[in-house]
C-alpha cells in the first residue's frame, strides 16, 4: 500500500490515487471530460465531511504497550508500481507492516506514515516533516463516499455510470485471473494465501485504505471497480502477486487511449528487525508529535 498524501504534489497525489497497490482508483484531473466530480464539488463534500464530525485524540488504541511484543497476525507487503501513460513511467514503492490489530503503511525512511487500528477502525496520519499527527474515522470515510457517489449520479457518462456500480466479465486460466469491460480491465497473477485470517486483514485494510485516498486526493472517483475485483480474490483465498490495470477513459475502442498501471507485489510472513524498527519509530512519533484536527491537517497537506 501506499502512504503518499504529503510528500508529494497535487498532481502526483492524483496520480498516486490510481497508484494503490491493492485498491486502485481512477483519478482524473477537474478538466477532463470523463464525468469525474469537479474538484469544487470534490472539496465541498470534503469541507462539509469535516464540519460534520471530527476524530477525538484518543490514542489509548495506538501507544508503545498495544504494539509491543510478539503477535498472531505479523506479515509485509512490498509494492512496487509503475504508472504508464503515453510512453512515460511513473514509479513508486511502498511497505505496509501487518502487527496484531495494526497495519503501518510506508513510503521511504521520511514519508508520511499512515496506521490503521481494525478494533477501532480509525487512521491516524503521521507527517514526520511537519511534526504532527492526527486522526480520522473510517466512518467519516464511508460517509464522504457516499456523497461521491451521490455527487457521481448526477453524470450521465458511461464511464461514471460503470465506476458508482461496476461489473466484470471475469475468467480464471490456473493462477491468472482476468477482469473485463468497456472501461477497465485488470490482469492478475496470483498465489494462495495459505492462511485465512491474513487474507481477511490484507482485503479489509486495502479497501478502507482506498477510502482514505479518495478522501484525500479531492477530484477522485470511488474505488468500487477494484473493490469488486478483490471480492474474487478474497472468495479465492488468492494473493495478487502482479496486476496489470488497463483503463479506458472514454470506453474500449480501437484508437482508444489508456493508462496502464503495473503492480508487482511481494508477501513476507515474517517481519524483520527493520519493520520493528519503523514500527517503533511511528509509535514514537505518534507520542511526541503536536495532534491537530483532520482539518488542519488536511488543508496544510493540500497547500504543500
Amino acid at each position: 500500500m501506499i502512504s503518499l498524501f504529503s510528500k508529494f504534489d497535487a498532481r502526483a497525489r492524483l496520480i498516486l490515487a490510481i497508484l494503490m497497490s491493492a485498491v486502485v482508483v481512477f483519478s482524473v484531473s477537474p478538466s477532463s471530460s470523463n464525468g469525474a466530480p469537479s474538484k469544487n464539488d470534490a472539496d465541498e463534500a470534503v469541507s462539509k465531511d469535516k464540519e460534520d464530525s471530527e476524530s477525538s485524540d484518543d490514542g489509548d488504541w495506538f501507544d508503545a504497550e498495544s504494539v509491543s511484543g510478539a503477535s498472531e497476525i505479523e506479515f509485509r507487503v512490498d509494492a512496487d508500481v509503475r504508472f504508464i501513460r503515453n510512453e512515460r513511467q511513473t514509479k513508486y514503492s511502498s511497505s505496509t507492516v501487518f502487527h496484531g490489530d495494526l497495519a503501518f503503511d510506508f513510503v521511504g525512511d521520511n514519508g508520511e506514515i499512515v496506521v490503521y487500528s481494525f478494533r477501532a477502525q480509525k487512521f491516524v496520519l503521521i507527517d514526520p516533516i511537519r511534526r504532527m499527527r492526527s486522526v480520522i474515522d473510517e466512518a467519516e470515510l464511508d460517509r464522504f463516499v457516499d456523497r461521491i457517489k451521490t455527487i457521481l449520479h448526477e453524470k450521465k457518462d458511461g464511464f461514471t455510470t460503470f465506476m458508482i456500480n461496476p461489473s466484470f466479465t471475469v475468467s480464471q486460466k490456473e493462477d491468472e485471473f482476468f477482469f473485463q469491460s468497456k472501461w477497465i480491465d485488470y490482469r492478475a497473477k496470483t498465489i494462495p494465501f495459505g492462511d485465512e485470517q491474513i487474507a481477511d486483514v490484507y482485503f479489509r485494510f486495502v479497501e478502507a485504505m482506498g477510502k482514505l485516498n479518495v478522501y484525500m486526493n479531492p477530484g477522485s472517483l470511488t474505488p468500487l471497480a477494484r473493490i469488486e475485483a478483490n471480492r474474487k480474490f478474497m472468495e479465492e483465498s488468492r494473493f495478487p502477486e502482479k496486476i496489470t490495470t488497463e483503463i479506458y477513459p472514454k470506453g474500449k475502442t480501437i484508437f482508444t487511449k489508456t493508462y496502464q498501471i503495473e503492480n508487482e507485489s511481494t508477501l513476507s510472513r515474517r517481519l524483520s528487525e527493520r519493520d520493528r524498527s519503523r514500527i517503533a519509530r511511528a509509535v514514537q512519533f505518534f507520542e511526541q508529535f503536536q495532534y491537530v484536527s483532520f482539518k488542519t491537517y488536511f488543508e496544510k497537506s493540500a497547500s504543500r
